[in-house]
């Protein structure tokens, strides 16, 4: 059987011109401003955009001018192609928000003559803010196209077990930068995207799944180890502690060294390189705490692809 495999990513701006339309695309998405019927949630997700475009085109300025999560993304879809290369498998990219969409990736498939897809979202934790949303677009994209292939769906991989060991070795690769010059308390501070709680309420499994990937990665972990979200947006109560009120008590307590290590992130992109190693580390400093370390995203690592590879074999058997 002729199988495709499609990555779900949301996506970022290409170039410095595309962060508007970015924007309007993420908020004009129904799953990200809940309860909002579509005529007024179009006028807000224009109206967030243009406020809020300036200063996201200075953050991607500051990172090189766009986001590298697409770069990012497709390199992992390669090495992927190489694990499972053969006539009978394919594998394309579909961003949420950005190109190439959901629906360009189906119509390679569909053209190709793929018989079942295998969706595989880059995101360890499901939401409907994030996996959910993708698999909308990937519904309302087969109607579109007329195409009834079967169907895998993978929802979430917050603990598998190859996703945990490629992340405790990014971890310990940090921790053992932090301590290569002297033996000052280290404390590891796991940052996850945070999420409105008006969606935690409704239901969402969002912080239970962060929860077992902590759980799991800090499995024999010698250093004290916190958890806090950033990212928020708006002035409602997101989930929390907030990771600039988490860095605050920390510096507080006295901690000076401190390893931050994204867990909601498989690339590098704006959350990353210029929150966390840009604006995190300046609040870091302000509260005395003076090193400051952060774990590497999987980017091109080979190991990624075959993490994706396990998930995808377990899915299918």
């Amino acid at each position: 059987m002729k199988t495709g495999i499609l990555l779900l990513n949301f996506g970022g701006p290409w170039t410095l011109s595309d962060v508007k339309p970015f924007l309007y695309r993420l908020f004009a998405n129904k799953n990200v401003l809940v309860g909002i019927p579509s005529p007024l949630r179009q006028l807000l997700a224009f109206t967030i955009a243009q406020v809020k475009g300036p200063s996201s085109i200075k953050s991607y300025e500051s990172i090189g001018g766009g986001s590298p999560q697409l770069q990012w993304t497709a390199t992992q879809a390669e090495g992927l192609r190489g694990l499972v290369r053969n006539g009978q498998v394919r594998v394309e990219i579909g961003m949420r928000s950005a190109e190439p969409s959901i629906q360009t990736a189906l119509e390679r498939l569909q053209t190709w003559g793929a018989e079942k897809v295998i969706l595989l979202p880059l995101f360890p934790h499901f939401s409907t803010t994030t996996t959910g949303t993708c698999f909308e677009e990937v519904k309302s994209s087969l109607a579109r196209l007329n195409w009834d292939p079967a169907i895998v769906q993978v929802t979430k991989w917050p603990d598998h077990p190859a996703y945990i060991d490629l992340l405790r070795l990014s971890m310990n690769e940090a921790i053992d930068r932090a301590t290569s010059n002297d033996s000052d308390r280290v404390h590891v501070l796991f940052s996850a995207h945070s999420l409105p709680l008006k969606i935690v309420k409704l239901g969402d499994p969002y912080p239970q799944d962060i929860e077992r990937t902590v759980s799991a990665v800090t499995q024999g972990l010698q250093h004290p180890w916190s958890l806090a979200f950033q990212s928020r947006n708006g002035k409602l109560p997101w989930l929390q502690p907030y990771l600039e009120d988490e860095l605050k008590r920390l510096g507080q307590a006295g901690v000076n060294k401190v390893v931050i290590v994204p867990i909601s992130f498989v690339s590098d992109h704006i959350e990353t390189l210029f929150e966390l190693d840009q604006l995190y580390a300046g609040v870091a400093r302000e509260y005395g705490i003076t090193q400051y370390f952060r774990a590497r995203c999987f980017n091109g690592d080979p190991k990624f692809p075959r993490v994706l590879q396990s998930i995808i074999s377990e899915a299918s058997a």
